[in-house]
């Protein structure tokens, strides 16, 4: 009771817009029991001119005098200063018309660089690549990853800092935390050009803005937008870094992305699929890694390749579109048996019978010493055709003899 009275409180007592604030009003808007964010963000040195007039405010960055009076600047001035009021609108009518559905409103100033990196925009490389020059030449990987990793997307622009946005800002954003396990949360993206497009929604009720969030309550918003990096490109393997991540894909284990996971795991629904779910920079998954390798290899070595994939994912550069994916535990190992692919199994740690269930779970898949430790839990999960992968082994072997002979 006193924490519902608690979230209650905070929901009913905060403003309908929320100019972040890192120190104050964080903690208002990233509770855990505050699961839709409603986010624009906005260009901070061009939006201190219109929302905060008389504040004491003291940018670090000062605007140039020279460019106060330019009409470059003043249409900014005029973007940004619309942007912000069909939000406010938006927030107005949400309140009215949607009392019950708690919906976080909140301005991100371009300033909040950490803030916006971790929502999927990026201001910065496209201002790097006019000034600078692209890093390379993108003439794609003439393979099976990056071929699905090149789909398009129809609809609201998904993507924020695609070709037709490079008028980055403002943008607007809906992350849907609400029935989702694990750290990730749906998003869906309204850029800079569809923001001030024709609407059906008045100015006064929204606009764009307000047409955005409607659709995202009545379900008509489209698929949310997946995050997923770009394979690497041929050119960068002759650097050492790109050598490493070479390296690191070997033996044969798939390295997905975001946009890869549902052709690849989903889409071969009579193949089964052992996924680890890791990131590069944890000190445990590079250890996990080790079995994880010896696996693809035992795999591999039975001639199981055809029925069996061996795969892993880097959920800090990458979404996955899976509703019972849980990605707070690095590493974590799902297995998505052939015919039941919505129902994967998630690899726990092992309970003891005199342990302490903190304790167990601390110790997460410590219990992994091999890859013959993860053959045997996915036989024991009671999915695997036996015989079938017995007679597969049976013809490895037989071809083996062949070539010896």
């Amino acid at each position: 009771i006193q924490s519902h009275l608690v979230a209650s409180t905070v929901v009913h007592t905060t403003p309908p817009v929320i100019w972040f604030d890192k120190d104050r009003m964080a903690q208002l808007a990233f509770v855990w029991y505050r699961k839709i964010h409603a986010v624009l963000f906005v260009d901070m040195a061009l939006v201190q001119k219109i929302w905060r007039p008389s504040s004491s405010y003291t940018p670090n960055t000062i605007w140039p005098s020279s460019l106060n009076h330019s009409s470059e600047t003043s249409q900014l001035l005029i973007t940004q200063q619309k942007a912000i009021q069909m939000f406010y609108n938006t927030a107005l009518r949400h309140l009215v018309e949607r009392p019950d559905d708690d919906v976080v409103f909140l301005i991100i100033p371009s300033s909040e660089v950490r803030i916006m990196t971790a929502f999927g925009v990026d201001i910065w490389t496209p201002l790097d690549e006019i000034l600078f020059g692209a890093a390379y030449e993108d003439g794609g990987n003439a393979t099976e990853e990056a071929a699905v990793s090149s789909n398009t997307h129809d609809g609201y622009c998904l993507s924020p800092d695609d070709e037709e946005s490079r008028n980055i800002l403002p943008v607007v954003m809906i992350t849907d935390g609400s029935g989702r396990s694990g750290m990730q949360s749906r998003r869906y993206y309204l850029c800079s050009n569809d923001i001030f497009s024709p609407s059906p929604v008045k100015f006064n009720d929204g606009g764009a803005i307000g047409e955005f969030i409607d659709k995202f309550f009545i379900g008509t918003i489209g698929k949310p937008f997946i995050r997923s990096e770009s394979p690497l490109p041929p050119t960068e393997t002759t650097s050492a870094e790109g050598i490493d991540r070479q390296n690191f894909k070997k033996p044969n284990v798939t390295v997905l992305t975001g946009n890869s996971f549902e052709p690849l795991v989903m889409g071969r629904d009579d193949e089964h699929t052992m996924l680890l779910i890791q990131s590069t920079s944890c000190g445990h998954c590079k250890r996990f890694s080790i079995f994880w390798n010896e696996l693809s290899s035992l795999v591999e070595a039975m001639n199981w390749s055809s029925v069996i994939h061996v795969m892993k994912i880097d959920v800090t550069k990458n979404d996955i579109p899976h509703d019972k994916i849980n990605a707070w535990d690095l590493p974590s190992v799902y297995y998505f048996p052939a015919g039941e692919k919505k129902n994967p199994i998630e690899m726990t740690p092992v309970t003891r019978k005199d342990g302490n269930p903190q304790s167990d779970y601390d110790e997460g898949l410590s219990w992994v010493r091999s890859g013959y430790d993860l053959v045997k839990w996915m036989v024991n999960q009671g999915k695997l055709d036996l015989e079938f992968l017995s007679k597969l082994d049976s013809t490895s072997n037989s071809n083996e003899k062949i070539v010896e002979e």
